[in-house]
């Protein structure tokens, strides 16, 4: 074996890295919700049926939650929760991709060299992020600012305004507060 190489029993960097990323993500998906849940008295299945329909139709799962009786403020938490979650883990991955493979750096690399030769793209397109969440979703839109190259603590308050927009605007509207404010 030569003096430098790693020895096949050893775990790769890389693996460490997204086992690293999993509690995170972890926390802020399961056990933050959870915890709310026993803390508030909110029913605790209701409360992980809606992080599943959180991680399956995102923001679409205000009404969900609402109609298992959660109260609204309490679902927009597990949803926002669920929403940061998800979206750290997706940059925590990316970031581990691009740093341990070739491939991927060099993918990183022309996509970002593009985005900069493009004036639009480069000074307004992160801004897209903000309706991108809205139909994309939150799973697309990490790796979309990760491969043009934006600032992630940037991009991760756009994508966020946006989820937490439409998720104020879909428990309101399930709420039915739209119809008595335009009635």
């Amino acid at each position: 074996m030569e003096r430098n190489a790693i020895p096949p029993y050893a775990i790769p960097p890389y693996v460490l890295q997204v086992i690293g990323a999993i509690p995170k993500c972890t926390g802020l998906v399961l056990f933050i919700p959870v915890a709310a849940a026993f803390l508030f008295s909110q029913s605790i299945p209701a409360t992980i049926a809606v992080i599943t329909s959180t991680l399956i139709i995102e923001y679409g799962a205000a009404p969900i939650g609402i109609g298992l009786g959660l109260h609204p403020a309490f679902v927009f938490l597990i949803l926002t929760s669920v929403a940061l979650g998800i979206t750290l883990f997706l940059f925590d991955l990316f970031d581990t991709l691009g740093r341990y493979s070739e491939r991927v750096a060099r993918f990183l690399a022309r996509s970002e060299e593009k985005a900069k030769k493009s004036t639009i793209l480069s000074r307004y397109g992160i801004y897209g992020l903000l309706p991108c969440v809205l139909t994309l979703g939150f799973y697309v839109c990490p790796p979309v600012s990760w491969a043009l190259g934006w600032r992630r603590d940037h991009a991760i308050i756009l994508i966020m305004a946006g989820f937490v927009g439409i998720s104020a605007i879909l428990v309101l509207a399930t709420l039915g507060l739209f119809s008595i404010i335009f009635h």
